[in-house]
């Protein structure tokens, strides 16, 4: 049987050794839950990229989808829909109208940091719209009488944008769909609408996900070397954890 190294850090290495854990049929079954997930996951990727699927006449499979989003990207989708008009499709510069409008979110954030014009770039995304919704399908309509779902007027484009964004989030490692995903995914495409808006900005995947990971690598080592209380300082520890934890929150992580 092949074997496969398992790399720990000493405290915890020496934590498992103490208590006499099966390493290898714990390995195992995590190993094979993870490729089971990874598996769905890219075979959701590889259906929304498809014209012809409709995710609505698969509920299951929109449920996991949705499931996976934070609130904050379910929030920027409402608001994408809300950018766009009232008869006509969603396009992908519509779901980085919505990003950008939701404003508290990690990708908002990132642009800040690696000085974007979120307003100039709000503007870009608001003029491109148009022609993207001349040039662009919408995917398949849903019965008249079906009511609104996620997926309802989003052009084929801007839905494999969705897609692209939960494998930006499969190859990170995370196991949620965030804003910053969405915003990767809409880097993927350079030929959208929003791709071209983003691309003009000097913005590329590279970039983009180099500062998604540093960012959610920053948060994580904040609350787990968060001081621990003390009976001299309590109410001090308490005040910084609640303010760590706020910007966790704010930040999707």
């Amino acid at each position: 049987m092949p074997k496969i190294n398992v790399y720990l850090p000493d405290e915890l290495a020496a934590a498992v050794k103490a208590a006499d854990l099966p390493v290898s049929a714990i390995c195992q079954k995590a190993l094979t839950d993870a490729v089971e997930a990874v598996g769905t996951a890219r075979r959701a990727v590889a259906a929304l990229r498809d014209p012809a699927f409709d995710p609505d006449g698969h509920p299951a499979f929109a449920e996991r989808l949705t499931a996976r989003m934070t609130a904050k990207l379910h929030r920027s989708l409402d608001l994408a829909r809300e950018a766009a008009p009232a008869a006509g499709p969603v396009t992908t510069a519509h779901l980085l109208i919505g990003v950008l409008d939701e404003r508290a979110n990690l990708a908002v954030r990132l642009l800040e940091t690696l000085a974007v014009d979120r307003d100039g770039l709000r503007d870009a995304a608001g003029a491109v719209s148009v022609d993207e919704q001349a040039a662009t399908s919408a995917a398949p309509a849903a019965p008249p009488d079906a009511p609104a779902s996620l997926w309802s007027g989003l052009t084929v484009p801007a839905r494999a944008a969705i897609g692209a964004a939960l494998e930006a989030s499969i190859d990170l490692g995370h196991n949620y769909l965030g804003c910053e995903h969405l915003l990767l995914g809409l880097l993927a495409d350079g030929d959208s609408g929003a791709g071209i808006v983003l691309h003009e900005a000097a913005l590329d995947t590279a970039t983009v996900q180099r500062a998604v990971t540093t960012a959610i690598a920053g948060f994580v080592h904040a609350r787990r070397n968060a001081p621990p209380a003390d009976a001299s300082g309590l109410a001090q520890v308490l005040q910084r954890l609640d303010s760590i934890e706020r910007r966790l929150s704010a930040l999707e992580v």
